[in-house]
């Protein structure tokens, strides 16, 4: 099973900035049940990043260093904010179409 991860915070240094904060609550655990079925999914960036072995993160996104130079799954940032899982998956599925037929 591929395992992604969400980025969905960011660290400026002092602080840590939620990108999306409707999918963000941790009560909220909508986006890892969703998606659980058909990936090994994570949330946390900051601590499963040397265990993940892609990233989706949603477009336009904030610079930010890729320690692990992973492979970058860009989804539209509209579709974390309404929650339109379907669609991101659309966006996850199309990539490793395009990318495991090489």
């Amino acid at each position: 099973m591929k395992r992604i991860c969400f980025v969905l915070v960011l660290s400026n240094g002092l602080s840590y900035t939620p990108l999306t904060p409707g999918v963000l609550y941790q009560r909220d655990t909508s986006l890892k049940d969703y998606f659980s079925p058909y990936y090994d999914v994570s949330i946390n960036y900051l601590r499963d990043k040397d265990t993940v072995d892609y990233l989706v993160l949603p477009e336009p996104f904030a610079p930010f260093d890729n320690e692990n130079n992973l492979p970058i799954i860009k989804v539209p940032s509209k579709f974390f904010l309404t929650k339109d899982f379907e669609k991101i998956k659309e966006y996850i599925d199309d990539y490793f179409k395009e990318n495991d037929a090489k």
